[in-house]
């Protein structure tokens, strides 16, 4: 993977050492291990899909509905919406 400006590049100890001020930050990270890319830190940026899917399934979560119920429901209301 190719280094870029707008990148921060950690090793796996240092993303440990000083995940909290990475994360607030809310920059893409990428995790290195022995030099190698590992893993991928993103932010979840306001008002995108995933934060949308995110906070549904907190609501959901938080009123006890289980994972399974969600998907039921969400599949009839898709049945119902497009036949």
């Amino acid at each position: 993977m190719p280094r870029s400006a707008n990148l921060k590049f950690v090793g796996v100890r240092e993303f440990k050492e000083k995940l909290t001020g990475l994360l607030g930050k809310k920059e893409e990270v990428v995790i290195t291990r022995h030099g190698r890319p590992v893993a991928r830190v993103v932010p979840v940026r306001k008002g995108s899909p995933e934060n949308l899917l995110l906070e549904i399934g907190m609501i959901l979560n938080g009123a006890g509905v289980s994972k399974k119920e969600a998907l039921r429901a969400l599949r009839a209301a898709q049945k119902a919406v497009h036949g």
